[in-house]
């Protein structure tokens, strides 16, 4: 009896070890990735310090690494090298969801692509990787590596831990399956979302319906799962699909960054009267130009995600990267003077593919002209 006791006691006290080393893995990443944006000293860097410090799991930290990846260039980088490292660091938040990647083996491939990508992107600026900051790494991967590590195998991949607290209206209070379903593992509300939720939860009925669509969407995930699971067979088949769907996500999603349209507006006859333009692009199949590809986002760094921009606002003298967050490689481009209610068309569409240039020319009637900046 004294001796099974004592085996249990040694149990608890090497989960509670494994908790205080798994919060200090997050801990550590997330102040590693928080650090590096500081030293980048970009706009994009300072947006992923921010993300960092409020992270609490290693998806969300590799989302934000993800986002500084896609916002700073490296021109160097070989793009199959590039395209093989972004698949690993798109297993970290897929095979977390997807209940196949443990807190283990998630924090190595994390720690992994912050060490590699730190060191390509302060070589593109030409400074030196820190001494410290590597050490700390190396540190991450052996506290994994430590007497925890059978724990730490059998807890799931997307865990909250580390320090700080919660938003009182944030996806990160929401249950962990239904962060799973929707994919909300480290996204951020704007104040707009947050408002809204705030009102669906006051209003009577509100809750009710919501939870009703999320439940149903559970079901139909969960099925479509079961699908898949009884013709997938063990979990080694399912990861190696999934890292083969992560490797296509990653192909498109470099041809994203490496191929934006470039768009600039500048001065024409009669510009006075046009000083600000709304650009959009949309489907090539969308004859009536109804919904924008994308998200929106402001020239000089305001907006939503820079992964998925499909409107943009430029003033005179501006120009912007658009992305689009879709498989095409055309659009429609329409050009508009935003208004109060109804935006104004000043030009009806031209064809934009991936990789052009153009510029925005006003003319004298009071249009504007599309042409191909050489």
């Amino acid at each position: 009896f004294a001796s099974s006791f004592s085996a249990v006691q040694m149990g608890e006290e090497l989960s509670e070890e494994a908790a205080t080393t798994a919060a200090a893995v997050v801990d550590t990443l997330r102040h590693l990735l928080s650090s590096l944006g500081a030293v980048l000293s970009s706009p994009a860097g300072l947006k992923a310090s921010a993300a960092a410090s409020s992270s609490r799991s290693l998806p969300a930290i590799g989302k934000a690494l993800q986002q500084l990846w896609f916002d700073t260039p490296a021109p160097s980088w070989d793009s199959k090298e590039q395209a093989l490292w972004l698949s690993r660091l798109l297993a970290v938040a897929e095979g977390s969801r997807a209940g196949l990647l443990s807190f283990y083996g998630a924090g190595l491939l994390l720690c992994d692509s912050l060490m590699t990508f730190a060191r390509i992107a302060l070589e593109e600026v030409a400074l030196r990787l820190d001494e410290a900051w590597a050490e700390s790494a190396l540190a991450v991967r052996q506290t994994l590596q430590g007497r925890c590590w059978e724990h730490l195998q059998k807890w799931p991949g997307d865990r909250r831990c580390g320090g700080g607290t919660d938003p009182i209206l944030s996806c990160d209070r929401l249950p962990l399956s239904l962060r799973r379903a929707l994919d909300l593992e480290g996204v951020k509300l704007s104040k707009a979302q947050a408002a809204g939720l705030g009102a669906a939860m006051i209003l009577p009925g509100g809750c009710t319906l919501a939870m009703g669509g999320v439940a149903c969407a559970l079901l139909v995930k969960n099925a479509r799962q079961r699908v898949k699971g009884s013709s997938l067979g063990d979990d080694g088949t399912a990861w190696q699909q999934l890292q083969a769907k992560a490797l296509v996500r990653a192909h498109l999603l470099l041809r994203r960054k490496c191929r934006p349209i470039e768009i600039k507006y500048v001065p024409g006859p009669g510009w006075e009267s046009i000083p600000r333009v709304k650009v959009c692009l949309y489907s090539a199949s969308d004859g009536f130009c109804a919904v924008p590809v994308g998200r929106s986002f402001s020239a000089n760094g305001g907006g939503s995600s820079g992964q998925g921009e499909g409107v943009a606002y430029l003033k005179v003298g501006e120009d912007c990267a658009m992305r689009p967050g879709t498989q095409a490689e055309s659009f429609r481009l329409r050009v508009y003077q935003p208004a109060q209610l109804l935006d104004v068309l000043l030009h009806d569409g031209v064809e934009a593919r991936r990789g052009d240039r153009l510029l925005i020319v006003p003319t004298a009637d009071g249009r504007v002209r599309c042409i191909a900046d050489l």
